[in-house]
């Protein structure tokens, strides 16, 4: 009788310390979105080792819904922010699925491609976008590697 006793408290003792981590912690999103708020407008390339890093401007792809994502000029964006994994399967293309980990100072996206109608499409990319301060960035790319910092344009 007793071992049962103390398998129901350890049991709840767990459940408790599970329940109470998931809500002292939440996402970051919530404070990662507010920042990126503050960062948005023209942004001017300082250092760049590809084609990819142009004079670009820093937008939410929609403003009425922040979620969506943002884009940085025309080739670099973070599309569909969220929490977790998310798994979907693109027409004709592949399964994606995105990860996202949200910092104080900036957010890493993963992007991977898996059962692609071309196998040669297969493959995974990591990007990220620090803020190293109020009025500079700094884009990276994986695969192709792309390392860019940018400035803020003031009007």
């Amino acid at each position: 009788m007793s071992y049962r006793k103390i398998l129901l408290c350890m049991s709840c003792l767990f459940l408790s310390n599970v329940l109470f981590a998931k809500t002292v912690t939440p996402s970051n999103k919530s404070r990662f979105i507010p920042l990126l708020k503050t960062m948005l407008g023209d942004y001017q390339v300082v250092t760049a080792n590809s084609l990819l890093c142009v004079d670009s401007q820093l937008s939410l792809i929609n403003p009425v819904y922040p979620d969506a994502g943002f884009k940085l000029g025309e080739h670099i964006a973070f599309e569909s922010l969220h929490n977790g994994t998310r798994t979907t399967k693109k027409p004709n293309f592949c399964f994606v699925t995105s990860s996202y980990k949200y910092k104080s100072d900036g957010v890493d996206n993963s992007l991977k491609m898996s059962r692609c109608i071309d196998s040669n499409n297969e493959k995974t990319i990591r990007q990220s976008i620090k803020f190293t301060s109020v009025t500079t960035l700094k884009y990276t790319q994986n695969s192709p590697a792309v390392e860019c910092t940018f400035t803020r344009q003031v009007d």
